[in-house]
């Protein structure tokens, strides 16, 4: 259905305008609450924390259910109560909490993504995930520009009206969305079963490699890159301007993965390639010298980060058969959360116990481990994708 296709690119455009409206400008309200570097860690953490614990469970449900529309009006609500509380935390602990709630909303993209691919022919499935990839970048460009600007005219407290007006619009138009008149319902999966998905080679391998991924982005460009440029004489406007940057970097290569050029150099190139480009951008140097040598390693991060999370999102949808997407999908972004949780605790407790530049070199180290993975475990097929 062509609507819905349409619809639920803006879910993912409206999620993500409401969960990334405040992220430049997080770090700042938290510490103008007395957050620490390790308390920064910790509020990144509990977003990650929660789609660990929900993503699993929420592809089950959608494989058992088939009831696409109603999940995503529920997602919407919870995204809606993340933004009230947000506005009404005056503690960093209330801090931590709706940040918790908020990545259980963020849970939800295993709902998009799943949603999105039974609705895509099987030749287009990796392509479609950059497609959709680039409709939550655009959400996450508009986010930066409206809460940088939201918080450096009207205050660091702004831009959660503007996640909150984002939330209530999406919520709106999930009701426009149009339900099979028979929801195409499965056999939820047997313990057997959802064991044989986690000892599928390739699915665990992909997952873990976009761990990486995730990891890099929610320790160095999402959080910390901004605490950086704020130490060097940042404001609200640009902390924003920084995410909008990365995000339409993120949105723009996007558009690239499943193109003929990419067909042509190879999956898997590509992917370890992106990793380079992600691990350069932590060469800790750059951070102290001026904005603009910021900006550009948002470029750079941008581009290496745009391309993993398309791609490898795509190799999954290709890694397991059409009735088990929903659940792998869910695996996926359980596994790969786990780097948005560990990511910026890692940062902020290298930094809060050595340095802000051992914490980049860190991140680094570890991000070019995963190019060195990718060519040793990713099987040969994904070359051709």
């Amino acid at each position: 259905m062509k609507r819905n296709l349409i619809l639920i690119n803006f879910a993912a455009f409206f999620l993500w305008l409401a969960m990334y409206s405040y992220v430049p400008t997080l770090p700042a309200f938290a510490a103008s609450l007395g957050a620490t570097a390790v308390m920064l860690g910790v509020i990144g953490g509990a977003y990650g924390l929660m789609q660990i614990l929900l993503r699993i469970p929420l592809g089950i449900f959608a494989d058992k259910t088939g009831k696409d529309k109603l999940l995503l009006i529920i997602g919407f609500i919870i995204l809606t109560l993340s933004a009230v509380l947000f506005l009404f935390s005056d503690t960093v602990e209330a801090v931590v909490f709706a940040r918790g709630v908020a990545g259980a909303a963020a849970a939800w993209w295993v709902i998009i993504s799943a949603s999105y691919a039974k609705y895509n022919e099987e030749s287009k499935q990796v392509k479609a995930q950059g497609v959709l990839s680039a409709s939550s970048s655009m959400g996450k460009v508009l986010a930066a520009l409206l809460g940088g600007l939201s918080a450096q005219f009207l205050g660091l407290r702004a831009p959660f009206y503007v996640a909150l007006i984002a939330a209530l619009t999406g919520l709106v138009a999930m009701f426009f969305l149009k339900a099979p008149a028979k929801p195409e319902t499965r056999t939820p999966p047997t313990v057997k079963e959802l064991l044989s998905l986690l000892k599928n080679r390739e699915l665990v391998i992909i997952s873990v490699l976009c761990l990486f991924a995730q990891l890099n982005c929610f320790a160095i460009p999402s959080y910390f890159t901004s605490v950086a440029a704020e130490n060097i004489g940042a404001d609200p406007g640009q902390l924003g301007g920084l995410m909008l940057v990365y995000f339409l970097t993120v949105a723009l290569i996007s558009l690239f993965v499943g193109g003929r050029l990419y067909q042509k150099i190879g999956g898997i190139k590509i992917v370890v390639a992106s990793f380079i480009l992600c691990a350069f951008s932590c060469i800790p140097m750059f951070y102290h010298m001026n904005l603009m040598v910021i900006y550009l390693m948002q470029v750079i991060s941008g581009i290496g980060y745009g391309i993993l999370t398309s791609a490898l999102a795509g190799f999954v949808i290709k890694a397991v058969e059409p009735h088990q997407r929903s659940t792998a999908t869910g695996i996926f972004q359980s596994l790969y959360a786990i780097g948005i949780f560990v990511g910026p605790v890692i940062a902020g407790g290298v930094i809060e116990a050595v340095s802000f530049d051992a914490a980049y070199w860190v991140i680094g180290i570890i991000t070019v481990a995963a190019a060195v993975l990718c060519g040793l475990l990713l099987p040969k097929k994904y070359g051709k994708m």
